[in-house]
C-alpha cells in the first residue's frame, strides 16, 4: 500500500511538470506585493487580502482616468475577504493595474504584470532570475546542482519544474 501511495504521489507530481505555475501577490494598506510580477501564457494569479477594502483594476488608471490599454481589462468588486480576485492570464503582453478603492491608486497601491509569450519561454534562462530555493519532488530543499526532477524557486515568487539528466 505504502508503494502504491508513493507511485500515485509520484504520478500526479510528474503530472504536474506540464500544468501552468500559480503566483499570489498579497495586498494590503496601499501595496501589492510583489508589485512587478513576471509570468508565462497561461498561468493563474491570485490575488490575496492582507487587511482593508481592495480591488484589482485592470480597466481605468484610478489616478489619470485614462485607459491601461492592457491587452484584457477587467476589474474586480472591491472586497475585505481574504480573497480578492483570480485570473488565468491567456494573452501575453504587459499589464498594469490598481486598486481603484478610494485613493488606494493615489498612495501606491498600483501594480504590473508581464505575460511572458511562448517564443518568451525559449529565451528565459534561469540566469535572468535569483534562485531563492531548489527542491526536489517530495519538498526537500536540496542542492542547486542536484540531478532528476528539480522545482526552482525564485525570488520574485514564481517557480520552475526542471528535469535534469546530468
Amino acid at each position: 500500500m505504502k508503494k502504491f501511495s508513493s507511485f500515485l504521489i509520484t504520478i500526479f507530481l510528474v503530472c504536474n511538470l506540464c500544468a501552468q505555475n500559480s503566483h499570489t501577490i498579497n495586498a494590503g494598506n496601499f501595496y501589492y506585493t510583489p508589485q512587478l510580477l513576471t509570468i508565462n501564457l497561461g498561468d493563474t494569479v491570485h490575488w490575496i487580502n492582507d487587511g482593508g477594502l481592495h480591488n484589482v483594476n485592470f480597466d481605468v488608471n484610478s489616478i489619470s482616468g485614462a485607459s491601461f490599454n492592457n491587452p484584457v481589462s477587467f476589474a474586480s468588486t472591491p472586497t475585505n475577504d481574504v480573497k480578492i480576485y483570480s485570473y488565468v492570464f491567456t494573452l501575453a503582453g504587459s499589464y498594469d493595474y490598481d486598486c481603484s478603492v478610494g485613493s488606494h491608486a493615489a498612495n501606491g497601491m498600483v501594480g504590473s504584470i508581464i505575460v511572458n509569450s511562448p517564443s518568451s519561454f525559449e529565451n528565459l534562462s534561469v540566469s535572468n532570475r535569483t534562485i531563492s530555493k531548489t527542491y526536489n519532488l517530495s519538498g526537500k530543499i536540496i542542492s542547486k546542482k542536484s540531478k532528476g526532477l528539480i522545482i526552482y524557486r525564485y525570488e520574485d515568487g514564481t517557480t520552475e519544474k526542471k528535469i535534469i539528466l546530468k
